[in-house]
């Protein structure tokens, strides 16, 4: 009788491969040691990842969506796109900082594999496209009614994002300082993004004065 596909199962093995990752001290490892060390037949394991560097591929995915909800629920509250992109700078390297494990653990599932580094990078940026895509329509917005001054909205989310992904690196070796580099971004890069009130009445007077 043919199997039948169980997402729930699937979730439950790339969350069991995750917290075995987490203690694992060995780098590399293969499926039927993976299928050993989760009590499961390596049957089991290929019919719902084509192989390890498939699942692999999940725990990242799952690595970045779980941080995805994390940052979305920190942005929530936040009205200005500007001050929006700055509390997902200083958020990310809040949670890098707390929950360094999980950080760690993606530099164990880049090494555990076979995978390409560049696909694994790939697909975790994928999994953050919904947030991306967020951002950068309230950035766009912002331009728009003009309480941001003018700006390509993907390339400035884009810059931000791609500082963060080095904030990662810095998290695991120890080397730089990601909160001072979150805080030159906000200073050289953010805060002049954001259009002052005052000045929006006084160009707008000067604009009705000239009419």
């Amino acid at each position: 009788m043919a199997r039948t596909f169980d997402a729930a199962r699937r979730t439950a093995l790339v969350a069991q491969t995750l917290e075995l990752l987490r203690t694992r001290r060995r780098g590399r490892l293969t499926m039927s040691e993976l299928a050993s060390e989760l009590g499961v037949k390596r049957p089991t394991l290929y019919f719902y990842f084509r192989d390890l560097s498939g699942l692999l591929l999940a725990a990242v995915e799952e690595v970045y969506r779980a941080y995805a909800v994390h940052v979305a629920a920190r942005l929530a509250p936040i009205d200005h796109p500007i001050e929006a992109l700055g509390e997902l700078a200083r958020a990310t390297v809040a949670y890098q900082r707390e929950r360094r494990d999980l950080v760690i653990l993606l530099f164990q599932l880049w090494a555990a594999g076979d995978a390409d580094p560049e696909l694994l990078l790939a697909r975790s940026r994928a999994a953050g496209q919904v947030l991306r895509a967020d951002l950068v329509a309230r950035l766009r917005a912002g331009v728009d009614k003009g309480v941001v001054a003018p700006c390509d909205p993907e390339r400035t989310v884009d810059l931000v994002l791609t500082v963060l992904d080095g904030t990662i690196v810095a998290a695991v070796t120890g080397s730089g300082a990601p909160a001072v580099a979150v805080e030159e971004l906000w200073r050289q890069v953010l805060a002049p993004l954001i259009v002052n009130p005052s000045a929006r009445r006084r160009a707008r007077r000067s604009t009705r004065g000239a009419s």
